[in-house]
């Protein structure tokens, strides 16, 4: 495999030469490399495909969404984090309205109907709403049940949830942890590093904080009206990248050779 991504390579840039007349003092030839080769979507024969709308705002070329992952419009999923629905009997090729029916099922209903397929019980799907970011470095699961995410949610760096539930505007701080089968209602907000146990319910508009993660406050209303414009600031931010990974992605325009000076002063216009 090194050897072959090594040859890809030797071909890129002697193709490049190839096309390209240089003479002695020009800048450096362009070396059209891809940044990354790492396969971030994986569709799992028995568990599943993602589905991406087609207007999500960003999803980094080193994240890994495998299996049920169902990302909406204006979403994003930033560097390095991983989101693993491969526990469930939801196989590639099903139609919208399977998946939907899926979906719809009671944990238990959902169960059984895995287990008659194929005699063993399936997890759940990772489900993300719209306007939504996952920031660097989180991890999302779907073990034992569905992982739904609402609109305009802000899952900071590091962040782990596990089979459990955020409805809309809600900020999860980062390092924070939500254990299976918890539901963070409508407007809350996980304190960074905060553990949420198995089964709690925070309740719409609820600021918790700690290991286990307990209610301080409730949350004012410029605190509540703060969570809905971190989201809409990190749409803007995802937007900015999207398109980065198209070819290259370290080429700023498309056969650019000037030289260093001129580079700048384009910038700075």
């Amino acid at each position: 495999k090194e050897t072959g991504q090594a040859w890809d390579r030797v071909c890129l840039r002697a193709g490049t030469q190839a096309a390209t007349t240089k003479v002695l003092g020009d800048p450096a030839y362009i070396f059209d490399d891809h940044l990354s080769r790492h396969r971030n979507r994986m569709p799992l024969l028995r568990r599943g495909e993602p589905v991406i709308h087609e207007n999500a705002a960003y999803i980094a070329p080193c994240s890994s969404l495998i299996g049920t992952v169902h990302i909406g419009e204006g979403s994003s999923v930033f560097y390095g984090s991983v989101l693993r629905a491969d526990t469930c009997n939801m196989g590639c090729g099903r139609t919208k309205e399977e998946v939907e029916h899926w979906k719809s099922l009671s944990k238990e209903g959902r169960r059984i109907q895995d287990r008659d397929m194929d005699d063993s019980a399936g997890g759940g799907g990772i489900f993300i709403g719209n306007g939504s970011n996952i920031q660097d470095g989180c991890i999302i699961t779907s073990r034992h049940d569905h992982t739904s995410i609402g609109n305009n949610v802000t899952v900071g760096h590091l962040a782990q949830i596990h089979s459990a539930t955020v409805e809309d505007n809600c900020l999860i701080g980062m390092g924070a942890i939500l254990n299976s089968g918890s539901k963070i209602e409508t407007l809350s907000f996980v304190a960074a590093g905060a553990v949420v146990g198995r089964g709690e319910v925070i309740k719409s508009g609820e600021l918790w904080v700690g290991n286990p993660a307990k209610k301080i406050r409730d949350l004012t209303q410029d605190e509540k009206n703060k969570l809905q414009y971190q989201a809409e600031e990190y749409v803007k931010l995802a937007s900015s990248q999207s398109g980065v990974m198209d070819l290259g992605g370290n080429i700023a325009v498309e056969n650019d050779i000037e030289g260093p000076e001129e580079s700048i002063s384009s910038s700075e216009k």
